[in-house]
Protein backbone atom coordinates (compact mmCIF):
# COMPACT_ATOMS: atom_id res chain seq x y z
CA UNK A 1 0.00 0.00 0.00
CA UNK A 2 1.40 3.36 -1.01
CA UNK A 3 -0.69 6.51 -0.93
CA UNK A 4 -0.82 10.24 -0.38
CA UNK A 5 -3.70 11.37 1.83
CA UNK A 6 -4.66 14.31 4.02
CA UNK A 7 -3.93 14.09 7.73
CA UNK A 8 -6.34 15.10 10.48
CA UNK A 9 -5.20 18.72 10.27
CA UNK A 10 -5.23 18.84 6.46
CA UNK A 11 -1.51 18.25 5.84
CA UNK A 12 -0.29 15.98 3.04
CA UNK A 13 0.69 12.57 4.42
CA UNK A 14 2.57 9.81 2.57
CA UNK A 15 1.87 6.18 3.56
CA UNK A 16 4.47 3.62 2.48
CA UNK A 17 4.51 -0.14 2.96
CA UNK A 18 7.39 -1.16 5.19
CA UNK A 19 10.29 1.09 6.12
CA UNK A 20 12.47 1.42 3.06
CA UNK A 21 11.66 3.19 -0.19
CA UNK A 22 14.00 0.95 -2.16
CA UNK A 23 11.25 -1.67 -1.92
CA UNK A 24 8.80 0.52 -3.83
CA UNK A 25 9.17 0.60 -7.65
CA UNK A 26 9.48 4.07 -9.21
CA UNK A 27 6.32 3.47 -11.26
CA UNK A 28 4.33 3.16 -8.02
CA UNK A 29 5.40 6.67 -7.02
CA UNK A 30 4.51 8.01 -10.46
CA UNK A 31 1.05 6.48 -10.21
CA UNK A 32 0.68 7.67 -6.61
CA UNK A 33 1.55 11.28 -7.47
CA UNK A 34 -0.76 11.21 -10.49
CA UNK A 35 -3.65 9.99 -8.32
CA UNK A 36 -2.80 12.51 -5.58
CA UNK A 37 -3.14 15.36 -8.05
CA UNK A 38 -6.91 15.01 -7.65
CA UNK A 39 -6.76 16.12 -4.00
CA UNK A 40 -3.51 18.02 -3.49
CA UNK A 41 -2.59 21.54 -4.55
CA UNK A 42 0.25 22.20 -6.99
CA UNK A 43 2.52 23.23 -4.10
CA UNK A 44 1.69 20.04 -2.19
CA UNK A 45 2.37 17.90 -5.27
CA UNK A 46 5.75 19.58 -5.71
CA UNK A 47 6.56 18.89 -2.05
CA UNK A 48 5.57 15.23 -2.43
CA UNK A 49 7.58 14.89 -5.64
CA UNK A 50 10.65 16.51 -4.07
CA UNK A 51 10.35 14.41 -0.90
CA UNK A 52 10.02 11.01 -2.59
CA UNK A 53 13.75 10.83 -3.28
CA UNK A 54 14.68 11.49 0.36
CA UNK A 55 11.90 9.92 2.45
CA UNK A 56 13.82 6.72 3.07
CA UNK A 57 16.87 8.59 4.37
CA UNK A 58 15.22 9.59 7.64
CA UNK A 59 12.83 7.84 10.00
CA UNK A 60 9.08 8.13 9.45
CA UNK A 61 6.95 10.25 11.76
CA UNK A 62 5.32 7.03 12.98
CA UNK A 63 4.13 3.58 11.90
CA UNK A 64 0.61 2.21 11.66
CA UNK A 65 -0.65 -1.30 11.05
CA UNK A 66 -3.47 -1.73 8.54
CA UNK A 67 -4.70 -4.83 6.79
CA UNK A 68 -1.85 -6.89 8.17
CA UNK A 69 0.76 -4.50 6.77
CA UNK A 70 3.13 -2.13 8.57
CA UNK A 71 2.98 1.34 7.03
CA UNK A 72 5.57 4.07 7.47
CA UNK A 73 3.87 7.46 7.77
CA UNK A 74 5.58 10.69 6.68
CA UNK A 75 3.93 14.09 7.22
CA UNK A 76 4.95 16.68 4.66
CA UNK A 77 5.08 20.41 5.30
CA UNK A 78 4.40 22.64 2.32
CA UNK A 79 6.33 25.89 2.43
Amino acid sequence: MTAVVRGSTGEAVVLLSGDWLGQVPHTVFTDMIEAASAVLSAAELKTVGDAVATLGTYPPDFHVHAGGQKLAVYRLTVR
